[in-house]
């Protein structure tokens, strides 16, 4: 995920695809119901902490918060690191909260590493949201949003159990072992496999860096040490793009499925030639903005209209779906 890349424009809508998931409470009660007015007395500035820059799941996520905000009247602060890692992402939460943002919205790359950082801010009186990462104690949280990583996990998992007709070796790869939607993923795609299709074997979970080349360098390790493998499945976007370029450097490509998370322009350009199988679409540029609604509601005071715990829907693209221009709509920006 620490690399550039070409944008495209996303929008949501719902798909036979999809895995339909029950929303909580109302899956953020779509915002609309909120005020969006462009006309503000005051205005308000929200600091930005992605999990990693140069991704294109957290651009699309930008693109969809600064859209919001703007319409209500906000400036948004983007400020991260290119590595996925608490280490490199603390000092960064730390300057924004010294800055005294209105509102610090965070996708925490671990769920108690971060807490310390971000309890600065709320130290300080400075509310705080988190997109698609999450902590492991919400209690002073305005709002934790996030996809149905467990569902997505779980359509990832029937659709390859079904693609290998319950037989076969699938090897997992996974960013880190302790960032909340990571661990949800993997854990989702496990059970489900291991209930369903238990004539499957999975190979213990490989934990990559940020970069698709530590993905592919650990998928040709795999390989080496596992001829037999017929499938990969990886929780983050570098991981199907390494795995990828390991098949096709290898000879592999369309004899070993790659499913993995995320249609960024890379990962779709793959899907659409047949290098990866298939991938898990998020909703990104809702959850910018439902985050930019809820940090609004909560500066001015207009708490109502906040839901605490949203989880927006996944939906899975094939390689066929990505060729259908009707699935552009789900694609991440460019």
């Amino acid at each position: 995920m620490d690399r550039k890349r070409s944008r495209r424009r996303w929008f949501w809508v719902p798909t036979l695809a999809a895995t339909v998931v029950t929303v909580v409470a109302a899956c953020s009660s779509s915002p609309s119901n909120s005020t969006t007015t462009s006309s503000h007395s005051k205005h308000y500035t929200i600091a930005y902490v992605p999990g990693a820059t140069g991704v294109p799941f957290y651009d699309t996520l930008l693109a969809g918060m600064k859209k919001k905000a703007e319409s209500l009247g906000m400036s948004v602060n983007y400020q991260g690191s290119p590595n996925f890692d608490p280490t490199d992402q603390t000092p960064i939460v730390e300057s924004e909260c010294a800055k005294h943002p209105n509102a610090l919205i965070v996708s925490p790359t671990d769920p108690v590493a971060m807490a310390p950082a971000i309890n600065t801010c709320l130290n300080a009186g400075i509310p705080v949201l988190t997109v698609d990462t999450g902590l492991t104690n919400t209690s002073r949280i305005t709002s934790a949003i996030t996809t149905s990583n467990n569902s997505g996990g779980k359509s990832a998992a029937d659709f390859l159990g079904k693609a290998l007709g319950g037989k076969g070796t699938i090897a997992l790869l996974s960013l880190s072992p302790t960032a909340t939607t990571q661990v949800e993923r993997i854990q989702s795609f496990t059970n489900e496999m291991k209930a369903a299709y238990p004539g499957i074997k999975l190979l213990p979970v490989q934990y990559t860096a940020q970069a698709d080349s530590s993905s592919e360098t650990i998928a040709r390790s795999i390989l080496g040490a596992h001829p037999n493998v017929t499938a990969f499945f990886g929780s983050a976007e570098p991981n199907a793009e390494g795995v990828a370029a390991a098949l096709q450097a290898l000879g592999e490509k369309g004899k070993v499925l790659d499913v993995g998370w995320d249609a960024g322009p890379p990962e779709v350009t793959l899907l659409k030639s047949g290098a990866i199988t298939a991938v898990i679409a998020q909703p990104a540029g809702q959850e910018g903005a439902d985050a930019a609604q809820f940090a609004y509601d909560e500066i001015t005071g207009h708490k109502a209209g906040i839901t605490r715990s949203v989880q927006l829907p996944d939906v899975l693209i094939t390689g066929a779906d990505a060729k259908n221009p009707a699935y552009s709509k789900y694609f991440y920006i460019p």
